[in-house]
């Protein structure tokens, strides 16, 4: 991607359009979010003595709240970032590239607050991590029970490796930013997006699918048999196996951005990549509602690939960059 060819894609209305549209939906999914949090935020509070007897464990009720209140406070952190990322985007599509010294500001708040909300993360994480104890002693987790591995796996591991490699990318690209050196925030950039590939995509979902397969006929979870179902098939592989290939994609095409030949970066490879992305939350909307959504069958991999239990679920948007980028001549 020549220097000359960047301007002209950053000066082209079309393609500043594209960005709105991917700022637009990750803003709209947060008010959904918002919405949902207040009201559970505030079922928590009324429900508090219920939680006290159900629970009867004073750590375990604390662990409990902090992690289900924490992540009612992401959900703010990620609102806030979701509104400062809207302004630079209506001013970018108005006034283009000369508009992003103007603008900068605001981007490095946005991901100031994108990055606290991964820290509020860390309640679960323990939360996660202690909950082999908690289910050794037989303590209340939510009807029905999960088997202690899907817990810690989930809420402990994979919560994990998003606050220790996702949170900090994106502290480093918001001081990169502020600086304003134009190859560094391409560099931190290129290393943010591949955190969110890696790890807050292919290993939280791949994690996610890999409990779906450990046996809890409570929810509908008969063991690895399940994977052998058409649907699962699908999902299955595009997530395991998919979102690997796109992220190893994405690696190979911003090599050159990491190593400070943003020049070199094959445009419509990288409109590939984030075009495949954006394909892969749309077919796997297409497959849940194509078997009845999450009540036909309440496995741990329905819950979160649901529209309205997933907090990436905006990230669909993505093939309209996508499409641009690779279309483009």
């Amino acid at each position: 991607m020549s220097e000359k060819m960047q301007t002209s894609m950053l000066d082209r209305k079309s393609f500043r359009l594209t960005v709105l549209v991917v700022v637009l939906a990750y803003f709209m999914v947060q008010c959904y979010w918002i919405w949902v949090t207040s009201r559970w935020s505030l079922h928590m509070g009324e429900d508090l003595a219920m939680y006290q007897r159900l629970i009867k464990e004073t750590w375990w009720l604390t662990a409990f709240y902090l992690s289900e209140l924490g992540g009612s406070v992401g959900i703010v952190f990620r609102f806030i970032a979701s509104i400062f990322a809207l302004y630079p985007a209506i001013i970018f599509l108005k006034e283009g590239e000369k508009a992003l010294p103007k603008v900068k500001g605001k981007a490095a708040t946005a991901i100031l607050f994108e990055s606290l909300y991964y820290l509020t993360y860390i309640p679960t994480v323990y939360l996660g991590f202690a909950y082999p104890i908690a289910a050794s002693q037989k303590l209340w987790y939510f009807e029905p029970t999960p088997p202690w591995i899907i817990t810690f796996m989930i809420a402990g591991v994979s919560c994990l490796m998003m606050v220790a490699i996702v949170m900090p990318c994106l502290l480093k690209l918001r001081a990169t930013i502020a600086k304003g050196n134009a190859e560094e925030v391409a560099k931190w950039g290129s290393i943010t997006g591949l955190s969110y590939l890696f790890v807050t995509f292919w290993l939280n979902y791949s994690i996610a699918w890999a409990m779906t397969l450990v046996y809890w006929p409570e929810r509908a979870q008969p063991g690895i048999e399940i994977i052998y179902r058409p649907h699962n098939t699908i999902s299955f592989t595009i997530t395991v196996i998919g979102l690997l290939l796109i992220s190893l994609a994405g690696l190979k095409t911003l090599m050159p951005a990491i190593k400070g030949r943003i020049q070199e970066v094959n445009i419509k490879s990288l409109g590939a990549v984030i075009l495949a992305l954006g394909a892969y939350f749309i077919i796997q909307l297409l497959i849940f509602y194509s078997i009845g959504g999450y009540h036909s069958e309440p496995t741990t991999w329905m819950e979160l690939s649901s529209p309205f239990h997933n907090p990436d679920f905006w990230c669909f948007s993505l093939i309209f960059p996508g499409l641009y980028l690779l279309a483009k001549q």
